[in-house]
């Protein structure tokens, strides 16, 4: 007997409409889920990435101010403290007699008048203050300041105090955040020869194996110094096969070493030529472009060139992510009636050093006497990150740092306060 299949309506039936919706129920909580961790893993893998790239930025940024803000005040065998500090405090300014700039004036410099250096791009030509800094209004310990939203804006001058001069406001720093300005002598230097002279030229001759001196990286400013005296002049004419410099007594150098209290030992006992550097540390708002079209505020470094003319300041964007910078300077022990000692024992943000743009040698004394400067950075990260944020305000260097007004702004940027204290070893210690 042969069987033959059913065609009754029940044999032909499938899923029904209850059990189709369970289905799309169930399916659609395990989608939700893998939803829910592909989230979770992507705003996991924002922020470890913030985190790494934040620290990492951080420590380049460390590394560079600290290599320039050790070498403050470094000139040659001894600092800018011994070459700049007179007899005993008190004394006619008339007694500095160690530190020759070429770029004042024989009268300017009969007077020991550096002041008269503040006009234009001149200002990186201050190196009787081997450090100076500039204080961003409402940022000293225990004040509270406000992130910018968005891409940072360039401040005036008179958001700093003292007032930035034109040349340092002119590199568009961001308010909010401190200026660090550092003068020396590079760390390499080598013996070089006075050849010959004239009221109008000078030719200076470095030995053979230290020529790259005067032919590497230069910044158009050399200084010449030995334990007892140090000049300081500007030259574009180096000869690349012996390093020899041919130094005018013109344009940038005023006056030269004719007449003036110059006196090297002999033959025996060389002096040593050094490049001569000005670096500014400021922030402003870096070259990249965030996601969501603005730019990052970034660390720059500004180094004073000659271009035969004069002075310009090259910037060059170092590191991104860094939302400010706060300082404060380790002062030397409060005896104004004696020379520095090395014990730093007072800190001091910039303005209460010296409040003045353009210091006298009184003022200038003053940042003669900072032995440490204390670096507080704020690093944020580059992309936003869905992850929760911190509910505190970080906090650099006692500066309270809210993102808006409320600190309840919530702009998915991971957060990160680094701090380090960076010793001038040119002036601890009676260097």
């Amino acid at each position: 007997m042969n069987s033959r299949p059913s065609n009754t309506p029940r044999s032909a039936a499938g899923l029904s409409l209850i059990e189709l919706m369970i289905a799309m129920a169930i399916g659609v909580v395990l989608l939700l889920g893998l939803v829910q961790v592909m989230s979770a893993s992507r705003a996991a893998y924002q922020l470890s990435t913030g985190v790494a790239r934040t620290q990492e930025n951080a420590r380049f940024a460390v590394d560079f101010i600290q290599r320039d803000v050790r070498m403050a005040g470094h000139m040659g065998c001894v600092n800018d403290q011994a070459h700049m500090s007179p007899e005993m405090p008190g004394a006619s300014d008339a007694s500095r007699q160690g530190l020759n700039l070429w770029f004042l004036t024989a009268a300017q410099r009969t007077a020991r008048n550096y002041a008269a250096l503040n006009t234009g791009a001149n200002v990186a030509l201050r190196f009787d203050l081997g450090v100076q800094g500039y204080e961003a209004s409402t940022t000293a310990p225990g004040d509270t300041a406000v992130l910018a939203a968005g891409t940072p804006v360039a401040g005036n001058a008179n958001q700093w105090s003292p007032a930035l001069p034109t040349a340092i406001a002119n590199l568009g720093p961001i308010a909010g955040s401190d200026i660090i300005v550092v003068r020396f002598l590079s760390r390499d230097g080598v013996p070089a020869s006075l050849v010959s002279s004239s009221a109008t030229s000078y030719t200076i001759t470095p030995d053979s194996y230290g020529s790259s001196v005067s032919t590497t990286n230069s910044t158009g400013l050399f200084g010449l110094a030995d334990c007892k005296q140090a000049s300081i002049f500007a030259s574009k004419t180096v000869n690349a096969t012996s390093g020899a410099l041919t130094v005018d007594v013109t344009g940038l150098n005023a006056s030269g070493l004719i007449g003036d209290e110059w006196g090297y030992e002999g033959a025996a006992n060389k002096p040593m030529l050094f490049r001569a550097e000005t670096v500014v540390y400021y922030v402003a708002a870096g070259a990249g472009t965030n996601a969501d079209g603005t730019r990052p505020p970034a660390l720059f470094r500004a180094r004073a060139i000659n271009d035969g003319t004069g002075f310009t300041f090259v910037a060059e964007e170092l590191v991104e992510g860094i939302e400010t910078i706060q300082l404060l300077y380790g002062m030397d022990e409060h005896l104004p009636a004696n020379l520095p000692r090395g014990n730093v024992e007072r800190m001091r943000i910039a303005s209460a050093v010296s409040n003045s743009t353009n210091p006298d040698n009184t003022a200038g004394d003053l940042w003669r006497r900072v032995g440490t400067v204390q670096v507080g950075l704020l690093m944020r990260s580059a992309d936003r990150s869905r992850a929760q944020q911190s509910s505190t305000a970080p906090k650099v260097l006692g500066v309270t740092m809210k993102r808006g007004a409320t600190d309840t702004t919530a702009d998915g940027h991971y957060r990160s306060v680094y701090e380090t204290t960076v010793a001038l070893r040119n002036r601890l210690f009676g260097n």
